[in-house]
């Protein structure tokens, strides 16, 4: 397949507390991934705050845990985000805090725009879209399933809004949009993580 080759192509991944590191680093310096624009910068700087807070506050639910443990295989899970990403955000901690649990999971993150070739075999109704998650079965070398860019809950949200305020500025979007993150609790992600995982055991 030629995702399985683009995927070999990849030079540079992080493990997630890597990919921590870097956040923090950028929100200190005042840098982001990919292009340097003031908004990506800012983004950045949010987001930071926003990971901390989700490492911190968000715990595996019982069934969650349930499904993981009942998890067997070999799996390699290559998220692809950029630092400036709210989604990403918002759902990278929850990814890593699911990978951890499980042994037979191996978690790598890359950014968007450094692996953009790859990114085209997986698109979101046409758009570059992240988080994107690849799942793949390192025994067969084969993709098995992916996930994203963000819980169906909050995407149906965001369609249902988006129809009711059609003149919504990206700005108020965007802040409703966390809003329903942190109403939400990470309740969705871990409810649609249960579901993929029996997916993959089956």
């Amino acid at each position: 397949m030629e995702e399985i080759t683009e995927i070999r192509k990849i030079s540079r991944s992080y493990t997630y507390d890597e990919y921590k590191k870097l956040i923090f680093s950028y929100s200190q310096e005042g840098k982001t991934s990919g292009e340097q624009t003031e908004e990506r910068i800012a983004a950045t700087l949010i987001n930071a705050q926003r990971i901390k807070r989700i490492d911190k506050q968000c715990t595996i639910n019982d069934d969650l845990s349930s499904a993981i443990k009942s998890f067997s295989g070999q799996q390699k899970w290559i998220l692809i985000v950029e630092s400036w990403c709210g989604d990403g955000a918002q759902c990278a901690p929850v990814i890593a805090k699911i990978a951890a649990q499980s042994a037979n999971i191996r978690l790598e993150l890359i950014f968007r725009d450094e692996n953009l070739e790859l990114m085209e075999h997986f698109l979101t109704r046409g758009s570059r879209s992240i988080p994107k998650l690849i799942c793949i079965n390192e025994l067969k070398d084969k993709i098995v399933d992916t996930w994203g860019p963000r819980p169906q809950a909050i995407q149906d949200m965001v369609t249902e809004f988006k129809k009711n305020f059609p003149e919504v500025t990206h700005e108020e979007l965007v802040k409703n949009i966390h809003l329903w993150y942190a109403q939400d609790k990470t309740k969705s992600i871990q409810s649609e993580f249960i579901v993929l995982l029996n997916k993959l055991i089956n």
